[in-house]
């Protein structure tokens, strides 16, 4: 008799688990089908676009010698029927068989027993998100030829679990004829154009990116009755860079085709009409995206009536924009007058002045120029008849364009009972057009006044050079010896303008992008600024005495709750930590060996701990917790006032929808949005407290130096551990400003993500 090897004992052990008995093969496994499988060009492999529940005893199961990574067509062509890898009696499958026991003897149960949990939460519902984490070990396809569904297990991989729960379950059927339904992803098909045709859900895609800025998934999604329904799952920003999941199911064509001409239209006007029409992304209450524009939601059913009544909205504002225009090119016209009759003035004096100048420059002229007549030159009165008449001219051309422009206009603007995303394009095109005409008026009108402005500057330097040449005229040896002076005024004084006041250029803070040179430098001001001690007291608010610190600086009785809740907690510390070693070293606990890592940087620096800092012991009692909280605001309240913000940037913080924040209390800010409302659990109602922070105010950051000792230099810098900022309200005057309502998808499991109201306030600060 052969003894049994250790090897031996674990492939029948994970026989007797499949239920397999390789000796008595059961039929299903040895029967050959004719299978019949042409991959297509163009589909990738990978790209999981539907997903179904089939029974497990529709599954052909075929091996191949390959990887998941290679083609289709090798793995396929390489591919053979189970049956030749449990055959261990033709010498062709030898080789085969080998490696079916080979793949036997890495079975994990664990791993098996997960698939298994997972397709029974998959049976009771589809996932929110449709993919799930190993969706890519299901190898499934589908022959259009053969009219079946087969699997095939790349021999080459490590991870069978996939493959060995779909036998166990297929050899469970055979014994017992109960069948059970997987849910999982259909490889190398592509959508069946039931609801909506590839370029539809190519186009829908593309219209999805412009509103939510993130590429959506697009599935044929089918259910346990082969109902079919295309589920759209991605991403979307909803508030200050809060990113959301939604969701979108269309179950019928009907469904299908309103939203794809909704999206249609909308994507139609925001990139047409840009400057008019932006929609906003937001969470509908059962987790699908809602498009908002001026706090509406449009959808399909009220796509046709919005469309109405911004076409009218803007044809009612063309008519009043002519009237508008008529105003201001009447305004124009008189401007215009007003200046021609000005530019004769001025011209008559500059001639006059002009010939002075000539004159003086000889004997026979300055006595010429004495002497000339005084008779009155009637050059002025005929300039200023043809300033009137050029006037009135413009006058009627200005007429006949606003004629024209109305006919235009009338010819675009048309009463009908619906309207088309053409005919709103077209009239808020005509509305540019006019808007267009009525600002380049308004400019004209600016630089005609200006005009008028300067000639008036210059018609009076003219008339007191006049009026002092005429005031020396009196006798003939005074204009002499005045026409000797070189004294000439300035004719074209420059016009004075007003200082315009040069607003410094502030960066916008970027989380994203800002956040890794920001805590660099934040870190290495606050290792100059702060001593060790300084540093143990932010590192210590950081935990449950920020309650307790807030009722004292409010003047607030407080409970031994929290203190009693740390006394608990500080004997498990002592329990953990030797404690003699935790009385004698302090927070040395570690020697100067131990290596940590903090923002992929080795260190052999020591994490904090608050009850150290804090002292507490068993003797504790509420006095002296309270002066030693006490203490802590005093130095607190100091520390404070040498930080100061480097940047301009929003702080956030959450609280329970129960709970306000209280204005007068310190506490502890998230630059991050979405860090400040992860904090909040088992609440589907949050609220969220946005607080602008401008450079120069003061406040403290939670960067390394406020959670490690750094005696051995070797802490990294930065804000690797958080992204927290210790705040002190009451130190400035908080307005609120702005309340906005809004909803995100979190993920409850992986089948499920809850909805949860968000009402953020935002607050000035001065």
């Amino acid at each position: 008799m052969t003894k049994q090897t250790k090897e031996d004992n674990i492939i029948i052990s994970n026989l007797e688990y499949l239920g397999l008995d390789l000796d008595k093969i059961p039929d299903f496994l040895t029967s050959t089908s004719n299978l019949e499988f042409r991959p297509i060009k163009g589909i990738e492999e990978n790209n999981f676009k539907v997903y179904k529940y089939i029974p497990i005893n529709q599954i052909e199961i075929l091996l191949s010698p390959t990887n998941r990574l290679n083609s289709i067509s090798e793995k396929y062509n390489l591919s053979s029927g189970i049956s030749q890898y449990l055959d261990n009696q033709k010498e062709e499958n030898i080789i085969k068989h080998a490696t079916f026991l080979k793949m036997l003897k890495t079975l994990d149960k664990n791993e098996i027993e997960k698939v298994e949990n997972e397709q029974q939460a998959f049976n009771k519902k589809i996932p929110f998100k449709v993919k799930y984490d190993t969706n890519y070990l299901w190898q499934i396809y589908y022959s259009e030829i053969s009219k079946k569904y087969f699997m095939i297990v790349t021999t080459e991989d490590l991870d069978y679990s996939c493959f060995f729960y779909v036998l166990k379950k297929q050899i469970e059927y055979y014994k017992n004829k109960k069948n059970e339904n997987i849910f999982v992803p259909i490889s190398y098909i592509d959508y069946s154009s039931t609801y909506l045709r590839n370029s539809e859900i190519s186009d829908l895609e593309k219209y999805l990116w412009l509103f939510t800025k993130d590429w959506p998934l697009i599935y044929e999604v089918y259910d346990k009755k082969n109902d079919l329904s295309v589920q759209i799952v991605g991403t979307a920003k909803i508030y200050d860079k809060i990113q959301s999941y939604y969701k979108i199911v269309l179950s019928n064509k009907e469904e299908a085709t309103k939203f794809f001409k909704l999206i249609k239209a909308l994507f139609i006007l925001q990139t047409e009409l840009p400057h008019y029409y932006s929609f906003e992304p937001q969470i509908g209450s059962e987790g699908e995206l809602e498009l908002v524009f001026n706090n509406k939601i449009i959808k399909y059913d009220n796509l046709s009536k919005f469309i109405n009544e911004e076409y009218s909205k803007y044809a009612e504002e063309i008519s009043k924009m002519f009237d508008k225009k008529e105003i201001l090119q009447k305004e124009l016209i008189d401007l215009n007058y007003d200046a021609n009759i000005k530019g004769a003035e001025y011209f008559s004096k500059e001639k006059q002045i002009t010939t002075y100048l000539e004159c003086k420059k000889s004997v026979i002229g300055r006595i010429r120029y004495f002497f000339k007549s005084k008779k009155k030159i009637k050059e002025n009165k005929k300039n200023e008849k043809n300033s009137r008449d050029n006037a009135k001219e413009n006058e009627k051309d200005n007429s006949k364009e606003i004629d024209t422009e109305k006919e235009i206009a009338i010819s675009i603007i048309k009463n009908k009972e619906f309207y088309t995303i053409e005919d709103l394009i077209k009239v808020c095109i005509e509305t540019d057009r006019v808007n267009t005409k009525i600002k380049n008026l308004k400019l004209d009108i600016t630089a005609m006044k200006d005009k008028i402005k300067s000639l008036e500057n210059k018609i009076r330097n003219a008339t007191i050079y006049i009026d002092k040449i005429e005031e020396h005229k009196k006798s003939i040896f005074e204009f002499w010896k005045f026409a000797n002076k070189d004294e000439v005024l300035g004719l074209n004084q420059a016009d004075i303008q007003e200082n315009i006041e040069k607003h410094k250029l502030k960066k916008v803070f970027n989380y994203e992008e800002d956040i890794e040179d920001l805590g660099i430098q934040i870190d290495k001001v606050q290792r100059n600024i702060f001593t060790k001690e300084e540093c143990d007291n932010v590192f210590a608010l950081n935990s449950e005495i920020l309650e307790d610190i807030n009722k004292i600086r409010n003047d607030k009785e407080i409970d031994e709750e929290i203190l009693n809740y740390l006394k608990q907690q500080s004997e498990k510390e002592r329990i953990i930590f030797d404690f003699d070693n935790f009385d004698i070293f302090g927070n040395v606990k570690e020697d100067k060996t131990k290596i940590s890592t903090l923002a992929n940087k080795k260190h052999r620096e020591t994490y904090k701990n608050k009850f150290k800092i804090l002292d507490i012991t068993k003797t504790t009692d509420k006095k002296q917790y309270k002066q030693e909280l006490m203490d802590i605001i005093n130095e607190i309240e100091k520390s404070i006032e040498k930080s100061s913000i480097l940047n301009d940037m929003n702080i956030y913080i959450a609280t329970n929808s129960k709970d306000n924040i209280n204005t007068s209390n310190i506490e502890i800010f998230n630059i991050k949005p979405i860090d400040a409302i992860n904090k909040i659990q088992d609440t589907s109602k949050i609220n969220l407290y946005k607080i602008p922070l401008k450079e120069g105010m003061k406040a403290i950051f939670y960067s390394n130096i406020m959670y490690y000792d750094n005696y051995n230099n070797t802490l990294p810098v930065g804000m690797n551990v958080s992204n927290e900022v210790l705040f002190d309200m009451s130190k400035y005057n908080l307005e609120l400003k702005r309340q906005k309502l809004f909803r995100i998808n979190q993920d409850k499991n992986e089948l499920e993500s809850e909805v949860k109201i968000i009402c953020a306030y935002e607050y000035d600060v001065n």
